[in-house]
């Protein structure tokens, strides 16, 4: 995130993490979920995480009590990554209003 933006992929991941901790495999079925998504493949997600835990945006958390599964890791956002996940929301909202001033989705006139 050098540049301060985001990818989808990351930007998903971090909004995926926000109200709970996930592990790998979970988080790949719930993104696996989103419109156009259903191809992603297991290694992008981990290698995608991978990188979000370099940059301090997401960090390993402990697995609930009900998860006796020791294989299984955990994965939390961290409070640089809400920020992060904040910001991309700001920029992401500003894109859409920009393409609704434009008529670009067809709902100008409701916007």
């Amino acid at each position: 995130m050098a540049d301060g933006l985001l990818t989808d992929l990351a930007f998903n991941i971090l909004v995926a993490l926000t109200d709970e901790h996930l592990h790998g495999y979970a988080l790949v079925k719930r993104l696996r979920g989103l419109e156009g998504r259903s191809g992603l493949r297991t290694g992008t997600v981990y290698a995608a995480l991978a990188r979000l835990q370099d940059e301090g945006l997401v960090t390993e958390a402990e697995a609930p009590a009900a998860d006796a599964d020791e294989r299984r890791r955990y994965y939390r956002i961290t409070a640089d990554g809400r920020a992060a996940a904040r910001t991309e929301a700001a920029r992401l909202s500003r894109v859409l209003g920009l393409a609704r001033s434009k008529d670009l989705l067809g709902d100008a006139a409701g916007a």
